[in-house]
């Protein structure tokens, strides 16, 4: 299959998708109320950060088939649009180090580390490049489609795929050397966790709203816990997909899923710490000892990483399609659909800092220092500095 025809392909099976399996924008239930919510109405902050953009450039496609996360290192910036298009910028100058045209469908992407490039595609190819000129290095096959960033150790590289399974490769040939698959529900939404890194081990999230703690040379599991239990009288209730980024601070684990809880793990002890009702598909973030979630209509909550106490609510992005938030120092960094970026303090969750950058809806923000790399879902690439 040629490359022109599996775009036509992927279209049209991405419109069978979102009418019947990729649930999260759409409303099967809620009261009169609920449907006649609106978007929150930005109102005037006192700004004491300030955002100025030092350079932006469009390339790709708005084409978006899964996770398409930029990655910074040693002042260079690392993307690839979905159709395939992989460039290095300098991130200084924004100008093109190197660029490639792969012929990819590309829907989980990049991540660097030790000296080579990953992405995973629509195909189910996992690869690796050569950071300094983008040569392939090598090229493997998983089970499923790669929706979100791949994870490496230096050791091996893992990719998760859509069917519930994560594999393990050898970083330098690719070889296959293990498979952790957990069962997945009839129904569940288009994506995947991204899997991390952290005290040794690789921590991911699965569409039956478990966690699991894997060794990474072996594959063989340290932890398995439920975020949410799947007891739903309807197939749509009983989504409760773990999709979003988990974090690990000072030996506990947090995790939230679709549908159900925000849970926090004692990993010294194996069990549940602390829960709460969320419903959320975006990354956590840890600031400040706070864990930062968003739920399904984008309020914005501090849990307490000890207690699991609310610390504050913001909901002045309430419904406004704001992207995962990321850390950026004492403070978070959100997008939203206006283009608009937006700095909370981690304090009290006060807004500190507001910027719009683009035209489109903000898809993934990264942060490196004070710095901030956003990408719309026109495939534009904005670089903010931040003071």
């Amino acid at each position: 299959m040629n490359k022109i025809t599996r775009i036509l392909y992927v279209s049209v099976l991405f419109l069978s998708l979102d009418a019947c399996s990729s649930l999260s924008g759409l409303k099967f239930w809620g009261d009169d109320e609920e449907e006649n919510e609106v978007p929150a109405e930005l109102i005037r902050i006192t700004e004491s950060v300030s955002l100025d953009v030092e350079w932006n450039k469009k390339f790709g496609s708005d084409n978006n088939f899964g996770r398409l996360v930029p990655s910074i290192s040693n002042n260079t910036i690392i993307h690839i649009s979905s159709n395939g298009y992989l460039i290095a910028v300098d991130s200084d100058s924004g100008s093109d180090i190197w660029s490639k045209e792969t012929e990819d469908l590309v829907s989980g992407a990049v991540t660097v580390g030790f000296k080579k490039i990953f992405y995973g595609t629509l195909d189910g190819d996992l690869v690796a490049l050569d950071f300094k000129d983008g040569t392939e290095v090598w090229r493997s096959q998983v089970s499923s489609e790669i929706l979100s960033p791949p994870v490496t150790n230096g050791s091996i590289v893992a990719a998760q795929t859509s069917d519930g399974k994560i594999t393990g490769f050898n970083i330098k040939t690719g070889e296959l050397k293990w498979v952790h698959q957990n069962s997945i529900p009839k129904l569940t939404l288009r994506g995947t966790a991204t899997p991390i890194l952290a005290k040794g081990f690789i921590f991911t999230g699965f569409a039956n709203g478990k966690v699991s703690m894997i060794y990474p040379d072996s594959g063989a599991i340290r932890l398995e816990i439920p975020v949410t239990i799947n007891e739903g009288k309807s197939e749509l209730d009983r989504v409760v997909d773990v999709d979003g980024k988990s974090v690990v601070s000072n030996d506990v684990l947090v995790s939230a899923s679709y549908q159900g809880n925000i849970t926090a793990i004692d990993l010294q002890k194996g069990q549940i710490a602390w829960q709460e009702k969320i419903s959320s598909v975006h990354d956590l973030v840890s600031v400040r000892s706070r864990i930062i979630a968003i739920d399904e209509k984008d309020s914005i909550k501090a849990f307490g990483l000890s207690t699991g106490a609310i610390l504050w609510q913001q909901d002045g992005l309430k419904l406004r399609g704001v992207s995962s938030p990321v850390a950026l120092g004492n403070n978070v960094a959100i997008g939203d659909f206006e283009g608009y970026v937006h700095i909370l303090d981690s304090k009290d969750g006060s807004f500190v800092g507001r910027k719009k950058v683009t035209n489109r809806p903000i898809l993934e923000i990264v942060s490196e220092g004070s710095y901030l790399v956003v990408v719309d879902d026109s495939g534009r690439l904005i670089y903010l500095s931040v003071s």
